[in-house]
Parts: C-alpha cells; structure tokens; sequence
C-alpha cells in the first residue's frame, strides 16, 4: 500500500484544497476537473486534504503529483483506532466535559428546530466543541457517560421497534469522522485559502478551517452531495429494513434511521453553505437546489465544467469517415451510473444492430460485488462478445473507435465525459440527470439554436435508451448533425480556457485576501 506519495508539514500553499473520496486516489469526472484546475495554474501552488473511508479501500495515486502540489495529508474516516479512556478520575473528566455535551445538545435541538439555515455561529460554536486541548474526542463519545446518557435519551424519541444497537452504533459511526475532522481543523495546513470540492464531510472540514484560520472559504459542487448520499441511502443493506421502522411524519420511502443520515448530510451542508465565502456550481439546476438547501443566493455563482476543446479536436475523425457502432459508458462501474440499464438497453441495440458493441471505460475496484453482478447480467445475456469491460482507458484513444458517448446514470452534475466526447465530434445519448439536457440540446435560446448533439432519455427505461442509440447510429445524416452541433456547442461554452480564468481571478483575490491577515498576524505576533 502506497498512500501518501508526498508530505510537508510545512510547505505553505496558495490554494489548499479538500477532497472527499476523490483526487488523486479515484478517477472519475470530479478527479478530473481537479486535476484540470491544478495543473492548469502551474503558477500558483496547492496542498490537498484528502478525505477517505478505509486505507484498504485505497493504493498508490491514480495520477501523477504534479510539482506545484507542496503538501498532501490524507485522513480515513473509517478507520478509527479505539480511542482509550482518558486518564483523568471520573468526576473530573464528567466535570471537564458535561457543559461541553450540554452545550452540543442545544445545538443539535437547534439545527434540527429550526426552518432557516444555521448562522456562521452555530459552526463556530461546534468547531470549537471539536478542536483544541479541552475538546471533545473520540474518547468521549465511545466512553463517556455524557455521550452515552444523550444516546439513550435521543433513542426514547425514536419509533417503536428500532433496535438500540443499531441506533447506537449509527450514532457513533456518523459522528466518529467529526472528531477526524477536528483533529485536521485543529492543526490545519498552511494555505492563502481553502475550496472544498463538495459539502458533506469535505465541506464540513472548510468550515471548522474558515473558522480557526479566518482565512478565504470557497465551495465547489459538481454532483448536490446530500442528493446522491440520499440515493446512496436508498439502496445500502448496512441498515437492515427489518431493524428500521418507519416513523409517522418522515418520508414514507424510508426508514428512521436512514432519514436520521440524511438529516445529518443535510445539517453537514447547510453548515458549509452559512461559512463558505463564495459558492460555485455548474447549472441553474444545481443552483436552485442548492439555494433549496439552505444556500445564500447571492453568494451562489454558475460556472459551468470545460475541456480541453484544442487538443480533443485533434482525435476527430474525417467528416466523411465511416461511423463506427460503439457505445462507450465512460465513468465508474458503480450503481449511481447504472450500468445495468446499459446493458439491458444493449441487449436491445445488438438485436437490431448485430454489429454493435457496448463498451465500459472506467475503473472497477470501487464495488467489486456491483461489477460482478453486472459481469453476471452480462452472461445471462449471451452479451460477453458484444459488451466489454475495458477498465481505464486513454480518452484519446477511445474517442477515435466509438460512435456514441452514453450516460445511464440515475444523478449526475455536468458530465466531463460527455463534454469531452463533444470536443471529438462525438454525440451523446443520457439520462435525464443534472445538466444533460441543457448539454444536448442547449440552455438558453441561443444555445438551443445550435440543435440536438444527440438525445435525453428517461432514467431506468432501457428501451428508449436503445431506441435513441440506434436511430442515431443508423441514420448518418442524423448523426453528423448531432456531431456538428456537439463540436459547436463545446467551442462555444464549454472550453476549459474560460473556466480556469475564472476560477484564476477567483484563487488571486482570496490568495490577496489570505496573505493579508498572515501579514497582519506575523505584524501583531500572533
């Protein structure tokens, strides 16, 4: 196991970055835009905080370390070592540490009693219960009486029938990650400003920093994180539904104690939304949900993926060239991308078309028993010869062999994959998720005026998904006019050029910002 390919404690960075199950370590669409932003400024420097769950979850970096990365720590939030009982004698740890348990009761009431988003105060008073010599650790939660006396208290709230082991153990798995996060919060790196790249536990952690530093705050979310933990949430058998019941005045569709997560993803989010300074998304969808949950809308700002539209533009094939019936899914072999309606729509497709091929470019190690359930689907099939797993691939030269870029995803932000398709001149068939349909068919009216760069399907439905595959593949007219407007529409918004001077001006005004109070800190000898 090779983790931590780069450490020092002391470089300082201009920009420090906080990634949750991402860069370098997982490839993906998220990973890629972080690696377009870091090594798109080679001018500025950056250390990473990155956020995992397991260290067996993980190896060696999925991407080379470029130079202008000075510092990188990484931290699992699964992976706790039993914290011991201090060593203090009872009634003093109970003394030290009852007014701090009282005062995060009072606060948890609070988020939970209340319609409007928590104030900056609020994650000042828990950043506080969480860093420092005299806060809370893992010690208390996991022997504590204070901690166990809330537990009990909270679980006679709880409907009828939940199992109190359970409950327990889900109180203690949701919050053992804080006091990770407190620990990073309470020795931060060195940074002129942070930006996390999604709320949740990632976006919890820019919080507690913009808190103990007073430094720049910035968000960035590709996918809503408290959706896609909601999905998640939906699907996990790590809550037994048996062991679950339901609770009259919740969501009908699930249980308590997934709501209980879920609620807490959302407590997570609002509280990165009232510290962050500034936040980005990719879409007006994103934007509304955001503001939804609890985000300021002004300090909500668009600024939409792009790619690398000149070096793409070289792999396209000549116009009068043949097309060649490939799908290519693009993405991670997991159940958010769906890639079994991928292959039940296939199963459709290579009867029509008997030449076609589906192929899965994208990493496997992230759900092996999802891929072996996909694997097996596939047999039952008799599909083995016409969809293929072809693990990671170069993008380069995938795009030169395929006909499609395809998307069956049931949540999504703005898909690279599909803008990078584009740039080769490549149409796209998708789910109706995040901001696919303003990419095929345009956002405002004069996007929309370019045309279709291919078609929009509903979630889950395999038969308008191969519907829509094999009119495009069939029909060349068609499909060089999707191809056109795809190349269009790329150029014409979406290139990388205009989003990394965007988030450039952005990264030079809180670097300003940042190295201001350092120096008015080291004038005051702070």
């Amino acid at each position: 196991m090779n983790i931590s390919p780069k450490y020092h404690p002391e470089g300082h960075a201009n920009v420090c970055l906080i990634l949750e199950g991402t860069y370098p370590y997982i490839r993906g669409g998220v990973s890629s835009w972080v690696k377009q932003l870091i090594e798109g400024m080679p001018e500025l420097t950056f250390s990473i905080i990155f956020l995992g769950g397991q260290p067996d979850d993980y190896d060696k970096p999925a991407y080379d370390i470029p130079d202008n990365i000075v510092h990188i720590e990484v931290h699992f939030l699964l992976n706790e070592e039993e914290a011991k009982p201090e060593k203090k004698k009872f009634w003093q740890r109970k003394a030290d540490k009852s007014a701090l348990f009282t005062r995060s009761h009072e606060l948890h009431d609070q988020l939970a009693n209340t319609q409007s988003p928590p104030g900056n105060e609020v994650v000042r008073d828990f950043t506080s219960l969480l860093t420092g010599p005299d806060a809370l650790n893992r010690s208390d939660l996991y022997h504590g009486e204070d901690a166990w006396e809330t537990i009990r208290s909270k679980y006679i709230d709880a409907p009828e029938g939940l199992d109190f082991n359970h409950y327990f153990w889900t109180v203690r798995t949701m919050h053992g990650p804080l006091f990770t996060l407190g620990e990073i919060a309470g020795n931060p790196p060195s940074a002129d400003l942070y930006h996390s790249v999604s709320t949740g536990y990632a976006g919890y952690l820019g919080a507690m920093l913009k808190n103990k530093t007073n430094k720049p705050y910035f968000v960035t979310e590709h996918g809503i994180y408290t959706k896609e933990r909601e999905i998640d949430l939906a699907h996990v058998d790590w809550i037994p539904d048996e062991l679950d019941p339901y609770r009259v005045g919740l969501d009908d569709s699930m249980g308590f104690l997934r709501q209980t997560w879920i609620r807490f993803f959302q407590s997570l989010g609002q509280m990165t939304y009232s510290s962050a300074d500034h936040v980005y998304t990719l879409f007006e969808g994103n934007r509304l949900r955001q503001i939804e949950d609890g985000a300021d809308e002004n300090r909500l700002t668009i600024i939409p993926n792009g790619v690398n539209v000149e070096k793409l533009s070289q792999v396209r094939r000549p116009d009068n060239a043949d097309i060649p019936p490939v799908l290519a899914l693009i993405g991670r072999i997991v159940p958010i991308k769906d890639i079994k309606t991928f292959i039940r729509g296939m199963r459709i497709v290579c009867a029509k078309v008997p030449q076609a091929e589906g192929w899965l470019v994208g990493p496997e190690d992230e759900d092996p028993d999802y891929v072996n359930e996909c694997r097996a689907m596939l047999q039952s099939f008799g599909l083995e010869d016409s969809v293929k797993f072809l693990g990671f691939q170069k993008l380069d030269e995938i795009f030169p062999q395929i006909g499609l870029t395809v998307l069956t995803s049931i949540s999504e932000g703005q898909p690279l994959t599909t803008l990078e398709g584009f740039a080769a001149g490549i149409p796209a068939i998708t789910t109706d998720v995040g901001s696919c349909k303003e990419l095929i068919y345009g956002g405002d009216d004069e996007d929309r005026k370019l045309g279709s760069a291919g078609a929009v399907v509903p979630i889950a439905n395999p038969a308008l998904f191969a519907e829509a595959s094999i009119a495009l593949l069939t029909d060349d007219q068609a499909w060089r006019d999707a191809s056109a407007v795809a190349r269009k529409r790329v150029e014409t918004y979406y290139d990388d050029k205009d989003m990394l001077q965007r988030y450039h001006t952005i990264y030079q005004d809180g670097i300003a910002i940042g190295s201001r109070l350092d120096s008015y800190k080291k004038a005051e000898g702070f």
